[in-house]
């Protein structure tokens, strides 16, 4: 059997041609009992969308992070066409609602959709051979592209990975930076010379050079040049001094908020515990283990532990909060963990105790997980971009007005 392992890009994506007249024909087909509100939402959502492909991206969007959406596998939104409209209003359901959902509302906007059902990624075993089980069933929905073919997206929170061509290409990858004054208003000293040695820049703002006061303040004054130079080098020391413990400092303030306090309530409980599971995949991923979010929490924790060759009290430890995990998701009253800070820095013991010197040299002064600084720039600067163009069409003017 050969197969082709396509990689399309956004901008290839944005710029595919219309698709042939019969499969166009045949995978937009709606029966006439879907409910009016599919479509209305639809066009709602996509609106400012310039092609089918960045309407495919706001509806994934919208479903798996914007629109409020949870995955619950016990909800029941009925049968047929009015099933979506339900489940629509009751924004909860799984993977097999996520995936209709979104292939019908492409339908309505003239993207050739279908659904596929099949597995996702499972567990990686010791012998190296790949597990997958019932509990890996999944659903996606498949959007045509003409030159690319069928195309995965991926709407259902928590399960499975968006895939790269549906993420905005951004410029700038570094690292944010403290604000700078802007160019008219240096905090340098001025360089321009002073008509008197004896009276400043800032004295003859105050008050005339020739005044009284001035010539005090001017004695009282002495070597203010170099006061401020011996400022400027002190200050330029610290900050050649700070720029390498930027990511430690930043990794020690995340973990400190992380696993700080939280309100006694059930939602304060849930969000401490999503807030520590976050907190040990980033330690394993210091650690050289990357996050794999295609995964189930129970088998991430089972990969954490075998990867990080970590004991069995660890073990133990990512395993309790992994169950915790689960329960926030997927129980309808999830019961409280106590002790998941606790676990947390078992854990990450655990993998500094396995990993080799420079792992855990790097885990300190250059973890990997600080990424995420530079991924939330990524975001902001798209949501940036987006409401920019969004504003330019009102501020264009009307066709032949001059002016």
């Amino acid at each position: 059997m050969t197969s082709l392992d396509v990689r399309p890009t956004a901008r290839q994506l944005a710029a595919a041609p219309e698709p042939p007249a019969a499969l166009q024909s045949e995978y937009t087909k709606l029966p006439s009992s879907l409910p009016k509100v599919v479509e209305r939402t639809a066009r709602q959502i996509t609106a400012g969308a310039d092609n089918h492909y960045e309407e495919a991206v706001k509806l994934q969007d919208w479903f798996a992070v914007t629109g409020g959406f949870q995955y619950d596998t016990s909800v029941k939104v009925g049968h047929g066409p009015g099933a979506i409209a339900n489940f629509l209003k009751q924004k909860e359901g799984f993977c097999v609602h996520f995936s209709f959902a979104m292939a019908a509302m492409a339908r309505t906007l003239g993207i050739p959709a279908r659904v596929a059902v099949g597995f996702a990624p499972g567990t990686v075993q010791a012998d190296g051979t790949i597990s997958v089980t019932q509990k890996d069933a999944h659903a996606w929905p498949e959007l045509y592209f003409e030159g690319v073919g069928w195309t995965r997206f991926e709407p259902t929170p928590t399960r499975g990975t968006a895939p790269s061509y549906t993420q905005s290409d951004t410029p700038g990858s570094s690292l944010p930076e403290e604000a700078l004054p802007s160019k008219g208003a240096s905090s340098a000293p001025s360089a321009a010379a002073s008509p008197s040695e004896s009276c400043g820049g800032r004295l003859r703002e105050l008050q005339p050079c020739d005044s009284p006061s001035a010539a005090v303040a001017a004695q009282h004054d002495g070597s203010g040049t170099d006061w401020w130079g011996r400022l400027l080098i002190a200050v330029g020391a610290l900050l050649v001094l700070a720029v390498p413990l930027t990511p430690l400092l930043w990794r020690k303030r995340v973990r400190a908020l992380r696993l700080g306090g939280h309100a006694r309530t059930a939602r304060g409980v849930a969000e401490h515990t999503l807030a520590a599971w976050q907190e040990l995949t980033d330690s394993a991923w210091d650690h050289g283990i990357p996050p794999d979010e295609s995964l189930t929490p129970r088998k991430a924790a089972d990969r954490i532990v075998r990867l990080g060759r970590l004991d069995p009290a660890a073990g133990s430890a990512v395993h309790r909060l992994a169950d915790a995990v689960e329960q926030v998701l997927y129980a309808p009253a999830p019961r409280p963990a106590a002790g998941a800070a606790q676990d947390v820095r078992r854990v990450t013991e655990g993998l500094r105790a396995g990993a080799s010197g420079g792992t855990r040299l790097r885990a300190l002064f250059l973890p990997r997980s600080s990424v995420r600084v530079m991924w939330a720039v990524s975001a902001r600067w798209a949501a940036l971009r987006t409401r920019v163009a969004a504003a330019r069409p009102a501020l264009r003017r009307p066709s032949g007005q001059r002016g």
